[in-house]
């Protein structure tokens, strides 16, 4: 059953976001986990929507494109709590058990940890996914491994492709360990993916690879035309068929990194459907994503002014 819980106005959709919803529970930063048997006290904790889909929508709703987000929920009270973070958003979601929720623990060196209860987001499927709403310009793909879309990802890159529609995935981490099988999955995947999203510890394990210009070569030898690959506090490095370049990151003060990489693809994508050059597209999506991390959670990604007045775009 399908609803809309931001039913407000209409709105031109700009981009499709389809995966994850989630309420993500925030500690701030403490030393190491408690012992076991053990507590520990903190001063704060934030409680905001979270899940890479919402992520991402959330943080290109906040630069200014209307975006559509697809995903599944819980028929909970955490609904309407998700119905206040993602205003502005046009959330058009099917009920399923319960919501999903992540607890995300960081710690002082900015590492962090997660403890993720996929609920509703692994009940999501093919039957769930109306594609007369996939529209817009591009379409956004995220969390692989915790919904239940990716045996039937390629069908919906592939009916995206034929709306004209440019197309992008970031698949997250595999919490099962990278399997054979999940791996072929996404090489195969990728042969419809116009921009892929890894991380440098993803892009290792889907190629085997180490060096960032060999994980990318070999990414695109699967089908992908870009690679933006995370390197965390040492920027990104970008790939397309013309050339490659390092991305220096922005040095901000480090709160949370919590959502940083979603708001990092909702960057890129914002500079490539302005078509920007290459260069103004790493550094712009560095910029936001260096600005998401100065805050807790989704609440602090950036608007496109605060963007524009870091790395200095005009």
């Amino acid at each position: 059953m399908e609803f809309n819980l931001n039913s407000g106005r209409a709105m031109k959709i700009e981009v499709t976001s389809i995966g994850d919803i989630n309420i993500d529970i925030i500690t701030p930063k403490i030393q190491e986990m408690p012992e076991k048997d053990s507590q520990i006290i903190i001063g704060e904790i934030s409680i905001t929507s979270g899940g890479c889909a919402a992520n991402f929508a959330k943080a290109l709703g906040k630069l200014g494109l209307n975006t559509r987000l697809i995903g599944k929920l819980g028929n909970d009270t955490f609904k309407n709590f998700l119905k206040d973070e993602l205003k502005g958003i046009d959330l058009k979601a099917s009920m399923g058990t319960k919501t999903g929720l992540t607890y995300a623990i960081t710690f002082k060196d900015n590492t962090r940890s997660f403890i993720t209860y996929p609920g509703s987001n692994s009940e999501l499927s093919i039957k769930d996914i109306d594609f007369s709403l996939i529209k817009g310009r591009h379409l956004h793909i995220t969390s692989l491994f915790l919904q239940g879309l990716k045996a039937n990802t390629e069908k919906i890159l592939n009916f995206a492709h034929s709306k004209g529609m440019t197309t992008s995935l970031d698949t997250g981490w595999d919490p099962g360990g990278w399997s054979e099988r999940d791996i072929k999955l996404v090489r195969r995947i990728l042969k419809g993916v116009d921009i892929f999203f890894p991380n440098i510890k993803e892009g290792q394990a889907i190629t085997g690879l180490n060096d960032k210009r060999a994980i990318c070569d070999k990414l695109q030898e699967f089908g992908t035309k870009a690679v933006a690959l995370k390197i965390g506090s040492k920027g990104s490095y970008i790939a397309t068929p013309e050339k490659q370049i390092s991305v220096p990151p922005f040095r901000v003060r480090v709160v949370d990194t919590t959502g940083a990489g979603d708001v990092f693809d909702a960057g890129f994508v914002y500079g490539h459907l302005k078509d920007w050059n290459l260069e103004k597209i790493g550094r712009f999506a560095n910029a936001a994503a260096a600005l998401s991390t100065t805050g807790y959670g989704s609440g602090n990604y950036p608007g496109l002014r605060d963007v524009q007045r870091l790395c200095r775009l005009r």
